[in-house]
Formats: C-alpha cells, structure tokens, sequence
C-alpha cells in the first residue's frame, strides 16, 4: 500500500486522501458518488441517496445556508457514509478520532473549492444541524421500516411532505443544478460543473 493513500473518482481523477487540495474538487464526481450512496448504509425500504439527502436539507433552509446545507456530507463522496450509530461504535471502540480528522481534511478542500470557510460559521452550523435532524426525522417516518427500540436522541418534528425518492441519475442532476443555483445565489463565480 502506497504512503500516501489515494482514491480514484468516478471519472478517473485522483483524490489524495490525507492532503486533498481544492484544485482537486471535481463537482460531478461528488454528485455522481453522493447519488449512488445510499443513506443509513443501505437500510431503507427504496433506494434514498445522500445527494438527494443533501438537496432536501439544502432546500428546507434559508437562502444563505442554502449551498452549507447543500454541501454538509460531501465528504461522503470520499470517506462513506457512517452513520451515527457507526460513529458511536467507533468511539466505543477508540477509533472515532481518526475517521473525524479525515472528514475535517476532507471538508476543507471541498468548501475551499466552494470559497467557503472552515470550520463554519457557528449560526451557520447550527442552522444546517436543525435542517439535518428534521430530513432525520422525515427519513425515519418514510424511509426506514418500524422498530421497537426507541432512538437514543430526541429529533424534531419532520416536515410535513412525504419523501419521494429519486433515481441515482436525476439525484446527481438536482444536486449539481443547486450547486450552480446556489453559487449564483451567493455572488460567487458558477463552477465548472459539466456533465456527467
């Protein structure tokens, strides 16, 4: 195994693992990756992507968080999609750190290329997090099948419209068409999205 892990993308370029830098940020390759990861690894009753997880949070907030909320689990396009029962399990395990710094890492390239600042802005933060936590609900009212363990954390109420689940390929087009919304929304040049 190489010193310097690496991954390649969807359309072949290269990730650095533990030093990526913006200039590598290559914005199909997120939305193509978010679009067929599937949230809670898997363990919902029809296919429900992150992208389309992104877009949801993205679209429930206000203009201004718009493009955080949109960009909040990007990382999964490098790291996966751990949940947070996964998380809590690391950290039982004495593991958790090493996963969140390669989030961090992973986090500063991405919103780099997106000329945002990390770590953020901590109305920011907290605006995304609430957005996050209502689509959890939401997901957990129409997505996952019933349990009789009780959740460990409460959530709040879930938005009132039902979810209906997108195909990987029209996730990735929504999602790459709120980057471009949301980027112009923000005054900031569109970025090169081409096609997928």
């Amino acid at each position: 195994m190489s010193a310097d892990p690496w991954m390649q993308t969807a359309s072949g370029r290269t990730w650095d693992l533990l030093s990526p830098t913006p200039d590598q940020v290559h914005w199909p390759d997120i939305a193509e990756s978010l679009a067929k990861l599937c949230r809670f690894n898997g363990h919902t009753t029809h296919f429900y992507s992150v992208a389309q997880h992104c877009c949801l949070v993205a679209d429930s907030l206000p203009p201004e968080w718009r493009l955080h909320g949109l960009l909040h689990d990007a990382h999964e396009a490098f790291v996966g999609d751990q949940t947070a029962p996964l998380k809590e399990a690391f950290k039982a395990l004495d593991g958790a750190r090493a996963l969140e710094q390669l989030t961090e890492i992973t986090d500063r390239a991405i919103y780099a290329a997106a000329g945002l600042e990390t770590p953020l802005d901590p109305t920011a933060e907290a605006n995304v997090k609430f957005a996050d936590l209502t689509l959890l609900a939401t997901e957990r009212r129409d997505l996952l099948a019933p349990t009789s363990r009780h959740w460990s954390y409460a959530l709040p109420s879930p938005l009132p419209m039902p979810i209906k689940t997108w195909s990987w390929p029209r996730a990735a087009e929504e999602w790459l068409t709120r980057l471009e919304l949301y980027f112009g929304q923000a005054g900031r040049p569109t970025p090169r999205v081409g096609a997928i």
